[in-house]
């Protein structure tokens, strides 16, 4: 599935479909096919559990419950639906669900389901029944266990809902009726209820068939294979589809209307010929063959890197919306197939998903990134497939920027992959962040090892849901790498880390060099140190001649020695962009008088003169920068910036910083940076320190203010570019103190920023029995709850990731004083 598609460059290339013509299909079937006259070469790619749940619990549980799978187990469904009033929105549907118990005593099967139920039948006799908001219970009429298959039918019918986001549910449409697995507002969000009855999560898995019901020629593309389609007269016809293959209820499908169909195969590297079906309306057919030019392209690097393709057949059919990975049977935008390869990633990523997502599935929605962030990382591959590594790391450079920069803002904070709260199941967190996470993973493991391991999962795991630690088990088993470390660094923690250069050291031995380099980690978003991360380390000289090896970096600092051919005057981390750190990086070489835009730096740079051609680079640091000494100045908590190059005599730069704080903007970067309530725009300057060893000092600067002074967005320019270390910061205070006096009542607290250890000193000197600090992040979170036992407390705020925090005092009868901000920097 893929939320609103991004812009990506237009390719006009024609690809397979551009050689095919159209011809008629069966009668039965109502459809055309294009058959494959003359195929054009294909490239060969080189590279690329549940808890124990009771029997009670399985009884009464909630909708989209996955307890109740680990009681019951459905076996299969037969839905017969009826889709001849859907001018009038309606929807008539029986449900033969088999199923049998996992354990004894089951009295109840509980369903979801959103449509009003008329009957319940087992062996010829009505069964009672009860529906609650989106659950339907039925009374079985005895006890039964694992040595009983149980066979009844649900008899409903209605107007079937479409979610609020417009994404998901059963589509009522006078072009198409079909429906979508997923919602994105709805929780669960699974959304088989909307039009079936079912066991509405992502473990449940059966076979299906579906016997759907039409008038007025419209044909029915359905999961699986077509069995048969049943003539009866004036364009009415009922069509049976079979889903051999176990699947969760958010990947059926179901889609009519005056279907023709493109056909042909794609030889598997299983040594099947794979069928391939394209549906659209008549109208939008001549615009399929260029848009899915690259279809069998995709197929093929999915297939190299991932195992054979394990589905019957590939298919896509045309909606009015989506698009969404259903089985077999994807449902995709008619707007996106528009006769260009401008969405031809989209297409990639919902084939994909027959590996991530359909054949394999993660077994909660907090854990979507295995859906979705893998499927948006195979798009990637293909790309790279297609275009080559410089497209491909200019698409994950681009997609990195977003998670590090926007990923928090647009969730509403920074979450773990393995545990994204359900109401942003669907955001930037599990598709960027996921995507991210999934090349750093194919990184850190190699091209090779990363393509076994996956296979092995595949084969090992095929039509069954996982969780991280049995993927993370999966791969360590089938690779014999160990990857503790990756997932905990990566994907059970939120954040992210950075890792910088502090100084190094270089000795001659022989005809080589001795480099002794300290690095520094910092961290942000929560996430604690990150241990055994493999980094690039690059040696570079005088005439841009580059070494570079493989380090192992952990903990708050290390020192790395090494041996290099020549003599380097720089060292530099993560330069070939294997690992998502918390860095983004922007190079230009600059040959002529002018403004460029830097974006994965943020940053606008201005040249007036020039003496000659000159490189530069810029990193972003998406932590935060050290602590200027005293307390008049708070440098940002957010982000600061590296600059490397040779700025020649007569060769005159600037750079313009944007400085945003405003809550709920997309490019507020800034927001820890201005969360004080006295801030205003006027006290913000421009810190630079010529090395890490160096003090930061105030740099001339201007402020152009946006709006008002104190509407946290303004500009900043700044002359004079020298190589170096910069960072925005805020004037606090007129003259340095070492203490917070807020509104209080009277409490203080000290120092503000701290990185290590805060002193709360309570009112009138006295100690209050029962009184607590408590430290909550500016989401509400609750950090630090730590008694207060003398007048004068130390309470240890080392642990939490660098980030403004919310500080009040909790007394003994629950109330709260509020004592105000404090800004904690590491």
């Amino acid at each position: 599935m893929n939320r609103p598609m991004r812009d990506f460059p237009k390719y006009t290339e024609t690809g397979f479909l551009s050689k095919w013509t159209l011809q008629p299909c069966s009668p039965s079937c109502g459809t055309f096919a294009l058959m494959n006259s003359a195929r054009l070469p294909v490239l060969a790619l080189a590279c690329l559990c549940f808890a124990p749940a009771s029997t009670v619990r399985a009884q009464g549980s909630t909708v989209g419950s996955s307890t109740r799978s680990d009681s019951i187990n459905l076996l299969h469904t037969t839905i017969a639906l009826d889709l001849t009033n859907t001018a009038n929105g309606i929807i008539r549907g029986d449900a033969s669900i088999t199923f049998t118990p996992r354990v004894a005593g089951i009295t109840i099967l509980p369903l979801d389901l959103l449509l009003p139920v008329d009957s319940v039948t087992m062996n010829g006799a009505q069964l009672t029944f009860t529906q609650a908001a989106e659950v339907l219970s039925v009374d079985l009429g005895g006890s039964f266990g694992p040595a009983d298959t149980l066979t009844l039918s649900v008899g409903y019918h209605g107007n079937p809902p479409t979610d609020p986001s417009g994404f998901g549910g059963f589509y009522t449409l006078s072009t198409y009726q079909y429906d979508l697995g997923v919602a994105f507002d709805a929780i669960p969000h699974s959304y088989g209820r909307a039009w079936f009855p079912c066991f509405d999560n992502f473990v449940e898995r059966c076979s299906f068939d579906f016997l759907v019901h039409t008038t007025g020629g419209r044909t029915v593309f359905a999961n699986g294979a077509l069995q048969e389609t049943t003539e009866l007269g004036n364009g009415e016809r009922i069509t049976h589809w079979h889903m051999a293959e176990a699947i969760p209820s958010y990947l059926t499908s179901v889609a009519a209307g005056n279907y023709v169909a493109l056909n042909d195969t794609f030889p598997s590297v299983s040594g099947a010929q794979v069928p391939v079906v394209l549906a659209a309306l008549p109208g939008n057919m001549a615009q399929v063959p260029g848009s899915f030019a690259h279809l069998q392209d995709a197929f093929n690097t999915f297939e190299q890197w991932f195992g054979p393709y394990r589905w019957n057949r590939v298919g896509y059919v045309l909606t009015s919306a989506g698009a969404m990975e259903h089985a077999t049977n994807i449902c995709y935008p008619d707007f996106a197939a528009d006769g260009t390869l401008g969405n031809e990633d989209l297409i990639a990523h919902e084939l994909s998903h027959h590996w991530f997502g359909d054949l394999v599935t993660c077994a909660r929605p907090e854990e979507m990134y295995l859906n979705e962030g893998f499927a948006d990382f195979c798009a990637k591959l293909h790309m790279e497939a297609l275009y080559g590594t410089a497209a491909y790391k200019a698409l994950v450079r681009g997609n990195h920027h977003e998670v590090v920069a926007k990923a928090h803002l647009a969730d509403g904070g920074w979450f773990a992959l393995a545990d994204v709260p359900q109401v942003v199941t669907y955001g930037e967190t599990s598709y960027k962040k996921g995507s991210d996470i999934a090349r750093t993973l194919r990184a850190v493991m190699g091209d090779s090892l990363f393509s076994a391991g996956f296979k092995r999962l595949f084969s090992n795991n095929a039509y069954s849901p996982m969780n991280s630690g049995a993927v993370r088990d999966s791969l360590e088993a089938a690779t014999g790498l160990e990857l503790d470390d990756f997932f905990n660094n990566w994907i059970f923690q939120p954040g992210g880390a950075a890792f910088m250069v502090d100084s190094f050291s270089v000795a001659p031995n022989g005809g080589e060099f001795d480099v002794l380099v300290h690095i520094r980690q910092k961290v942000r978003g929560g996430a604690a140190l990150f241990h055994h991360v493999p980094t690039s380390l690059t040696c570079i000289d005088a005439a841009g001649q580059e070494s570079r090896s493989t380090v192992d970096l952990d903990g708050a600092s290390c020192g790395i020695a090494l041996t290099c051919p020549f003599q380097p005057v720089a060292v530099r981390l993560n330069d070939d962009d294997r690992l998502a750190l918390a860095t983004t990086v922007d190079t230009a070489t600059i040959v002529a008088a002018g403004q460029k835009s830097l974006d994965n730096a943020d940053l606008w740079l201005t040249t007036t003169s020039l003496a000659g051609p000159t490189k530069i680079r810029i990193e972003e640091y998406w932590v935060a920068a050290d602590p200027v000494a005293g307390n008049s100045i708070l440098i940002s908590p957010d982000r600061w910036w590296r600059v490397e190059g040779t700025i020649g005599a007569g060769t005159e730069m600037k750079l313009r910083f944007t400085v945003d704080g405003r809550p709920g903007v997309a490019t507020a970067f800034d927001q820890a940076l201005m969360q004080d309530a006295s801030f205003t725009e006027d006290s913000l300057l421009v810190l630079y320190r010529p090395t890490p060893a160096m003090p930061w000092a105030p740099v001339p600067a201007t402020i152009a203010f946006l709006g008002s002074h104190t509407d946290k967005f303004a500009r900043i320019d700044m002359p004079g570019l020298q190589p170096g270390d910069y960072a925005i910061g805020w004037r606090t205070l007129s003259t340095a103190t070492h203490e917070n006096i807020p509104n209080g009542a009277g409490w203080r607290y000290y120092p503000d920023p701290a990185s290590d250890r805060i002193t709360v000193v309570a009112p009138g000197n006295a100690v209050r029995n029962g009184d607590a600090l408590v430290l909550r992040d500016l989401n509400g979170r609750t950090l630090v709850q730590e008694p207060l036992r003398s007048v004068a407390s130390m309470v240890n705020v080392s642990k939490i990731g660098a980030q403004p925090v919310i500080i009040s005092v909790r007394h003994a009868d629950s109330t709260e004083t509020p004592l105000g901000r404090l800004h904690i920097v590491h």
